[in-house]
């Protein structure tokens, strides 16, 4: 569907979430929105991108941030990427704990040296929930009033994963993309991900002139017939104000801001 921009899309991971939680999600999901958005009156698509991911790092709901599950000795290691389509800069971390990757990401993009950073510190995370496995990793894609794509997208890894596990979420092309054309999100298994880099492949066909929607369909089906269901979400805006979202899981809860209005969906429902 077309939007007016400003234009803020996030998830909160394609998974499971059977926990009944919904009502949370909701609510977490409209606050990171509304966080998000602000940032469109002082910053870029950028800004709005982190500081929505940020939001729901914090809310504790998600495997992102304040809610990351546990790898295998009983800590914590969490993956975040950022990217700004109209120069293509990218900053990622990997195997941090950061109270928000996504600001650490993002500081890695600004100085501009590097585009990966992998440390086991940074600034130790205090309070986490525990017990919530079926949540997901949460993302963010943007298009400001100047017509600048980006995408973000943070997560705690997979539970019981062995130390150093870096997921897709950190990787250009896989866990997030933008160029001037098109940003995309993605969330699911991350060793499937990093296979077959479905944000970069969503992105080639749209610059090859199909519609988002429709290249999103075709990057979520060829990824289903391969490695089967209950693996895969996606968002995705492009320059035009078309927003797009598809996940061959139980749910994959996401919502969308726009200058006209707002929409939040848990399970069914099309953006």
């Amino acid at each position: 569907m077309k939007y007016t921009s400003p234009i803020l899309l996030i998830h909160g991971g394609a998974g499971l979430w059977r926990n009944g939680s919904e009502e949370r999600v909701i609510d977490s999901l409209k606050e990171a929105l509304e966080v998000g958005y602000l940032e469109f009156n002082r910053g870029s698509s950028l800004e709005a991108v982190r500081e929505s991911i940020a939001s729901l790092e914090d809310s504790g709901v998600f495997n992102a941030g304040k809610g990351s599950v546990k790898n295998s000795h009983g800590e914590v290691e969490m993956d975040a990427g950022i990217m700004y389509g109209n120069t293509l800069s990218v900053g990622a971390v990997a195997s941090v704990r950061a109270k928000n990757p996504i600001r650490k990401a993002y500081e890695v993009l600004q100085q501009g040296k590097h585009v990966l950073m992998v440390r086991t510190y940074w600034e130790e995370t205090q309070v986490l929930s525990q017990g919530l496995d079926d949540r997901d990793t949460v993302g963010a894609v943007a298009l400001d009033k100047d017509g600048n794509l980006s995408a973000g997208t943070s997560t705690g890894g997979i539970a019981g994963k062995l130390p150093g596990r870096v997921g897709d979420s950190p990787i250009p092309g896989a866990g997030f993309y933008a160029t001037k054309l098109v940003a995309v999100s993605s969330t699911g298994i991350g060793e499937l991900i990093l296979r077959t880099l479905p944000a970069k492949e969503v992105e080639i066909l749209r610059s090859m002139g199909y519609p988002l929607e429709d290249s999103l369909r075709a990057v979520v089906n060829k990824f289903t017939s391969w490695f089967g269901r209950d693996n895969l979400g996606m968002i995705a805006l492009d320059n035009q104000g078309y927003a797009s979202a598809l996940f061959n899981t139980y749910a994959m809860p996401r919502g969308i801001k726009w200058s006209g209005g707002e929409k939040t969906f848990f399970k069914e429902g099309e953006i």
